[in-house]
């Protein structure tokens, strides 16, 4: 009786972790596609449990060039920050300073089949273990 109702626990907690809800879209990144400016329209942030994507109104701005620059704005075009970009092993890289110390934030990320929507989730220093996906499209 104790055995079965371990087990059934054990499931519980399994189905409760499954993100199969919360694909990627399965076009790999590449330097060519993300040139160009992209607004933030949708996040999908589990607070630990379920959840669903969710639209953003006046979402900020990533602005990538084709010389591995980018700038982070916010919806009216204020910039809030700007570096570097790489793109290694299908993970984009951002590098940027903050109180004249480089930083690095590193996302995965993958574009739709058409490669006008970009999905990241952070993956460098930190990893949302639940769950946290941002949607942009291109502009």
């Amino acid at each position: 009786m104790v055995f079965k109702f371990s087990v059934a626990i054990c499931l519980l907690f399994l189905m409760q972790c499954q993100n199969d809800d919360i694909t990627f879209d399965d076009t790999p990144i590449d330097d060519t596609s993300l040139v160009g400016e992209w607004l933030l329209t949708a996040s999908y942030v589990s607070p630990g449990g379920a959840t669903e994507w969710k639209e953003v109104d006046e979402g900020y701005r990533f602005l990538f060039d084709e010389y591995g620059s980018y700038e982070r704005t916010d919806f009216s075009k204020n910039q809030l920050e700007s570096g570097t970009y790489e793109i290694l092993d299908e993970e984009l890289f951002l590098y940027f300073y903050t109180n004249d110390q480089k930083d690095t934030l590193g996302y995965r990320a993958d574009f739709n089949e058409n490669k006008t929507s970009l999905t990241i989730s952070p993956s460098y220093p930190s990893v949302c273990i639940e769950g946290c996906l941002y949607r942009f499209k291109k502009q």
